[in-house]
Formats: structure tokens, sequence, C-alpha cells
């Protein structure tokens, strides 16, 4: 397993933590997360791979000098607003990107954003055998933070196209929202399967996947490629799951509701175990 540190320059784009950034994870020899995008460009909105989180803006009260112009992406730093909605998918000027420090051993790595005044992110992207590891996050904040943020799970499963083989199950029945009338992929009892292989250029994607009969589900799922699997469980609740699959990877992304206040801290973490079946 690699990975990227905040300032080293490879990913500069505003949509992502930047706190451990992969750049590679390997599995009995078998690449399970690497290069997905045909080019390459740091400042790329997307130019992340494996587990890579991303929160949604906070506009968080701040005291001092006038920064009703400006907004919070943990793990970025502050941005510079617009007139015009926000999109993620843009490139957005960061005026204060906070400071930085990153501590390791052989097993674990730490990553701490601190911005003054407003919070202190820690992230800890852990070894927990040779076939697994974690990533804890814990937040603490000088005013109170709300939003979103979820995992967008970029595994590449030995840089296999999307197909067939490419499986994705639940321990429940799930339901969700398609953004179109595909004819390559849907739902069966237990997860998601694709009927054919996805041409270059073609995605799908599906909303709002949550448990049949119920307004979420449990933080579990498992993703296949023949012989190899990734099984991702968290602790916390999800408030929705949501699909997004080009040729070459199929995503799925977990999200979660979070609130950190000076009195009220919030921790959470995922687990990610691998598995090669005889």
């Amino acid at each position: 397993m690699a990975l990227h540190e905040p300032l080293d320059g490879f990913y500069k784009g505003t949509r992502f933590d930047r706190a451990g950034v992969f750049d590679s994870i390997l599995f009995d020899g078998i690449e399970m997360a690497g290069d997905w995008y045909p080019h390459y460009d740091p400042f790329m909105h997307d130019a992340v791979k494996g587990p890579a989180e991303e929160f949604s803006p906070v506009f968080p009260a701040m005291s001092g000098m006038d920064r009703r112009e400006l907004f919070l992406k943990p793990g970025v730093g502050l941005l510079l607003k617009d007139k015009t909605i926000y999109d993620r998918f843009r490139l957005y000027e960061v005026i204060e990107p906070g400071e930085w420090t990153v501590e390791n051993d052989e097993n674990h790595v730490l990553f701490r954003h601190t911005i003054k005044g407003i919070y202190e992110y820690e992230k800890v992207i852990a070894l927990t055998g040779d076939d697994s590891f974690e990533i804890r996050h814990h937040l603490t904040s000088e005013v109170p933070l709300e939003g979103e943020v979820y995992n967008h799970n970029f595994f590449t499963m030995g840089k296999l196209e999307i197909g067939p083989s490419r499986e994705m199950d639940f321990p429940f029945c799930p339901v969700g929202e398609w953004r179109s009338e595909y004819d390559c992929v849907g739902f069966t009892h237990s997860g998601i399967r694709f009927s054919r292989g996805l041409k270059e250029g073609e995605t799908v994607y599906a909303g709002n996947i949550h448990a049949a009969l119920t307004d979420g589900m449990p933080y579990q799922m498992t993703l296949r490629e023949g012989t190899l699997s990734v099984s991702i469980k968290g602790n916390i609740p999800v408030t929705r799951t949501v699909l997004w699959s080009s040729h070459r990877v199929a995503c799925l992304e977990p999200y979660n509701s979070f609130y950190s206040d000076p009195e009220k801290p919030f921790s959470w973490k995922i687990d990610y175990k691998f598995n090669k079946s005889l």
C-alpha cells in the first residue's frame, strides 16, 4: 500500500480530502487500486485512487476577518466562494490551506490538518493484517460543523474492465434510482450485476441506494472480480449509497452525516479486508 502526502503535489484538486490519497494498493501481487483514468492531471477533480473521501462544503461561523466569501472543504482548506451554486467538479481557489503534519511508522500513517479558529482533522490509515487495513477519522472543531462525507472507493481489482465478472453485494435487498434506463446493469435480490461489458466512455449511475423497506442501510458491502474480493464495513449509519461506474471502475459510494462542535467531536472508521478464493 502506497500513499501520497497532502503537500507532495500529486493531488491539487479541491474536491477530495487530500489526507491519505492512495497511489496503489497491492494484494497477493495484484493491484486492487491504481490508475483508472486515461490521463493524469494533478488539478483534475478526481485524480485519486482507491478509497477517496469527499466532504460536502461547510459554511462555518467565523470571527475575525470578513470571511463571508469563504467556505470550508475538510481535508482541503478554506476556499473562495463565487455567485454560482457549488460544483464539486470545479477547481476553486484555496485562500487558507491550513497546516498539515504527517506521522508514520511501519504500520500506520497519521495525517493532521489544522485551520486555526475552525477545526483539527485527523485521519489514520493503518494496516490491521496481511489482508486488511482501516481508515480512522477524528474531527474536533471550535465552531459547529455539519454536513456529509462519503467514500468513492475507486477499486480497479487488477485493472480489468467492467462487465459481468464485476459483482457488488450487500447483506440486504437493495433498491435505488437509476439515472437512465440502462441495458447493461440492474439490481438483484442482494446486489448489483452487469449483463455486458461497458464501452469506453460509457458510464452508469444509480442514486439513493438503500435497503428495501427502510430509509438507510448498514455500512457493509463487498466488491468481487473473479476470485478477488474486497469487503468494506463502517461503524456509523449510512444515509444513502451511490453507484458510479465507467468501463474501468465500478464504485459504491456510502454517504454519512457528520456533526462536530466544541463540546462534541466526531469520530468514525472504515475497515477493508481483501480475499482471494481458491
